[in-house]
């Protein structure tokens, strides 16, 4: 009876060890089963923490798949042309497009809500061929920064109430940079339009007579327009009276004005705001931030774009996923990633340059005619009339 009841103890053992291994081998097969959706966002295209909550938000809404992050030092176009295209990536429309031509991307203007209320330069920067290959996540501005102190000391502070200034006129920046001038002070700072470093002169130029790049309708580029021509006319003036100063680069001018030696900056933004924070500590320099100058009395919107967009896996099941991932981002952007700044409002909004096929050319013409007047090579009509012409035999 004892042998038995041993037997039968042992049996019973092995049973449960065995039906605890089938446990532990379906849970692990459970496991092998889930699909795993990479999410690629370039390098600066989310903020400190924001990469960690937008996985998290993502797995709380679809625990049934793992999500993995890619770091933005990995390269999206590296990573396609390796056959290892995330799921989700985000980034900037321009890094996008390029998968858009070649129809790696899934369309998502059907599954994006609120569309008429996204500005209209926002919204066809992320359109191809009549088909939303992005989600507009966020628009992050480019606006000018104020050194307070400064503007204090020189009795201008009243100039910074944005409930009687919402906007400055051109006379009225004009007669800053001459009081600046009085009391022996920088007004400002800018710079050689170089690679990488024009975007806040051609938002300045646009701004100051209502200028724009692109057409009202959005189909033709135009860089000899009156208002443009008025707005180059403005700067290179304020450079030749010395109303304002010329730094060999826009670092050194940014490396000034946060050292407290200038009394603006016009390439300000949220994520420079964060990045100089210990500067401006040290050098106890406080700051305000202002729209552009103005002639049409209304902030002027300069700004790059970050969105998601959907990579097409091969697998239905995989994709519809992916595309649920992104409609879901869509609709908590403003959790994840702050103010949005995306949506209609009563500013003129300047056309993207980075978010269109051309805009590469358009910004290198610009460019070379900035110089040339710089320069003192040729007058600003003669400028940019050749950057024109040279624009239209390439259209």
């Amino acid at each position: 009876m004892r042998e038995g009841n041993g037997v039968s103890k042992v049996a019973g053992m092995m049973m449960r060890a065995a039906a605890l291994g089938m446990l532990l081998l379906c849970a692990a097969g459970c496991a092998l089963a889930q699909d795993v959706m990479q999410v690629y966002a370039a390098e600066g295209a989310l903020g400190s923490g924001a990469a960690e909550q937008v996985i998290r938000a993502l797995a709380a809404r679809h625990p049934d798949a793992v999500w993995e992050y890619t770091q933005g030092e990995e390269n999206l176009r590296g990573l396609v042309l390796a056959d290892q295209a995330p799921q989700l990536a985000i980034c900037s429309p321009e890094e996008a497009r390029v998968w858009a031509a070649e129809g790696m991307l899934l369309p998502l203007h059907t599954r994006i809500g609120d569309q008429r209320r996204i500005q209209r330069q926002v919204l066809n920067a992320c359109v191809m061929d009549e088909q939303l290959f992005m989600a507009p996540l966020q628009a992050r501005h480019r606006q000018m920064a104020v050194n307070v102190g400064l503007f204090e000391k020189l009795r201008l502070g009243h100039m910074l109430n944005r409930i009687e200034y919402p906007t400055w006129y051109p006379t009225q920046m004009q007669q800053i940079m001459e009081e600046c001038m009085l009391s022996d002070q920088i007004a400002l700072e800018i710079w050689p339009p170089h690679a990488g470093q024009e975007a806040a002169l051609e938002a300045l130029v646009q701004a100051v007579f209502g200028g724009s790049f692109a057409s009202e309708d959005g189909t033709r580029w135009q860089l000899d327009s009156r208002e443009i021509e008025m707005g180059l006319n403005w700067l290179s003036d304020l450079l030749e009276c010395e109303l304002i100063a010329m730094a060999q680069s826009r670092e050194d001018a940014l490396a000034r004005f946060v050292r407290g030696e200038t009394a603006m900056f016009i390439d300000w933004s949220a994520e420079e705001a964060e990045t100089q924070e210990d500067a401006l500590a040290k050098s106890g320099v406080e700051i305000a931030v202002v729209p552009y100058p103005s002639a049409l009395g209304v902030p002027v919107r300069s700004y790059e774009l970050v969105g998601v967009c959907v990579f097409d896996s091969g697998d239905a099941a995989r994709n519809a996923l992916a595309l649920q991932a992104a409609e879901r981002l869509y609709e908590q952007a403003q959790t994840l990633l702050g103010s949005r700044a995306i949506f209609r409002d009563d500013s003129v909004w300047l056309t993207c340059l980075s978010a269109h096929e051309q805009g590469a050319t358009v910004r290198s013409l610009f460019a070379g005619a900035l110089e040339s007047v710089f320069a003192g090579e040729m007058t600003a009509e003669t400028a940019l009339e050749r950057a024109q012409a040279a624009l239209d035999a390439l259209q």
